[in-house]
């Protein structure tokens, strides 16, 4: 567990858009600013970060249990035991398959309206979720991230999956 966080995360958007006039150019700026992040339980904090590329073998699906799987680190090489998901990217690094996030029917964290519900990310797409209250998303019983491999496109696929949360 850490001591100590600091940094931004979530969807940063910093666009300008142009239209040609009959005197100037025109502009319309879009921007949207990252969340801050520190260390603790509070709003925007979090204690725990777990990180990892996983490989998914075509049509293949993984499921990342994140509380007290035993089996995954955080990001200091330490048991994995999140109660409360804060912060959730994940990647599809994929140039032609599709990832299929959640699904799993039992279990699944508790981010979609239905543990059946699947999230489709397209080739090099992203999905970011965050919940930056005190509390939290509590995960000790809906705890899993199932990720799936759609079987089309290449043979393996890596998913890139950072999430942040409460010990």
């Amino acid at each position: 567990m850490a001591t100590r966080t600091t940094g931004t995360a979530g969807a940063r958007v910093d666009l300008r858009a142009f239209k040609a006039g009959d005197l100037c150019e025109l502009q319309a700026p879009i921007m949207v600013e990252n969340m801050g992040w520190t260390y603790g339980t509070g709003a925007n904090q979090v204690q725990v970060i777990y990180q990892d590329t996983i490989t998914l073998a075509d049509a293949g699906t993984d499921t990342i249990d994140l509380y007290a799987s035993g089996t995954y680190l955080d990001v200091f090489n330490v048991d994995l035991t999140m109660t409360a998901i804060k912060f959730l990217y994940v990647k599809n690094n994929s140039a032609d398959a599709t990832l299929q996030l959640f699904g799993g029917a039992a279990n699944d964290l508790p981010i979609v309206a239905d543990t059946s519900d699947i999230v489709e990310v397209p080739p090099g797409g992203i999905f970011v979720w965050a919940n930056p209250t005190a509390a939290g998303t509590v995960i000790t019983t809906n705890k899993n991230l199932k990720i799936t491999h759609d079987g089309t496109g290449s043979d393996t696929m890596d998913v890139d999956i950072i999430a942040m949360g409460l010990d």
